[in-house]
């Protein structure tokens, strides 16, 4: 059984109620469990209180678990600082829907004594590799837990791109951006643009345009095992590749984009009491019959 002795905090809604609250639980179960050390990031100065240490960013890779107190944005840059460290995350909601959160700051001692105990299990979620070469050269490289986004670098214009799925023309897409998305991601951006919600352990993508020019362009999911996706720009025209949301690398005419399945995984630590189902039916209120006056 894995054992968390180390367990560090990320957190960013600095004036958040739920956020405070949270810390504050922590701090009085760690007085109670001097066992297990929490080290939170130094933005959090202010709110947290001993005997939870105040740490850089470069010391979270050395912990156990990441404790990830927000929203979905907040796991998502947890997921970041984990990659490359096998740093499995819990996700505290402390946002509004919080789709990856395991967790509510109500349950967070019940949470903390289930992990004391091994009363969990490990989820992992596939990521993707993005690419970006001029010519032979790697200009640019991401990993993405949510989705690789390609819109348009001047404001006001369209996006038009040809796609080739593992070295055949699959189509040219023309709208006002174009996402491709994890099974993770499929519930953030790519939900809000019409595309299918695909459950985390399917190992594919979807391609969702978002605007499309044409009506007979749907979103598309298809496997990355073993196969890759190869976008280019068809017009003279400079695109934005755009990482989870958090960063970005202009993309000029000519440059290929070439997505693949990382052999990086984020892993989530799951509660007993939890599941994906369970998320649609509570977090997004997924329903077969309309609700009942």
């Amino acid at each position: 059984m894995k054992k968390f002795s180390k367990i560090g905090i990320v957190g960013f809604k600095e004036r958040s109620a739920d956020l405070a609250r949270a810390l504050e639980q922590i701090a009085l179960w760690a007085q109670v469990h001097p066992q297990v050390q929490f080290c939170a990031l130094s933005n959090l100065r202010e709110l947290a209180k001993k005997p939870i240490r105040i740490v850089k960013e470069s010391a979270l890779s050395r912990m156990d678990l990441l404790l990830a107190i927000g929203g979905d944005g907040t796991v998502l840059s947890a997921a970041h600082m984990a990659l490359g460290h096998k740093i499995p995350i819990l996700g505290v909601n402390a946002g509004r829907v919080g789709f990856l959160a395991e967790s509510r700051v109500e349950g967070l001692e019940k949470a903390l004594d289930d992990l004391l105990a091994g009363d969990f299990s490990t989820r992992e979620r596939m990521m993707i590799d993005a690419s970006v070469f001029r010519g032979k050269k790697c200009i640019a490289k991401q990993t993405v837990l949510n989705e690789v986004h390609i819109r348009a670098h001047m404001p006001d214009r369209m996006v038009n791109v040809n796609v080739a799925y593992n070295g055949t023309c699959l189509t040219e897409y023309w709208a006002d951006s174009l996402l491709i998305s994890t099974p993770t991601g499929s519930t953030a951006y790519n939900l809000a643009a019409g595309g299918p919600i695909i459950h985390p352990s399917t190992p594919a993508v979807v391609l969702t345009p978002v605007a499309p020019s044409s009506l007979s362009v749907r979103p598309l999911v298809l496997s990355l095992t073993d196969k890759k996706l190869e976008i280019v720009s068809a017009v003279e025209r400079p695109l934005d590749l755009v990482f989870d949301g958090r960063s970005s690398v202009e993309v000029k005419p000519g440059d290929r984009v070439v997505l693949c399945e990382s052999k990086s995984v984020t892993t989530f630590i799951r509660m007993r009491h939890t599941g994906f189902v369970g998320a649609l039916r509570e977090k997004l209120g997924w329903t077969g019959k309309p609700r009942l006056a």
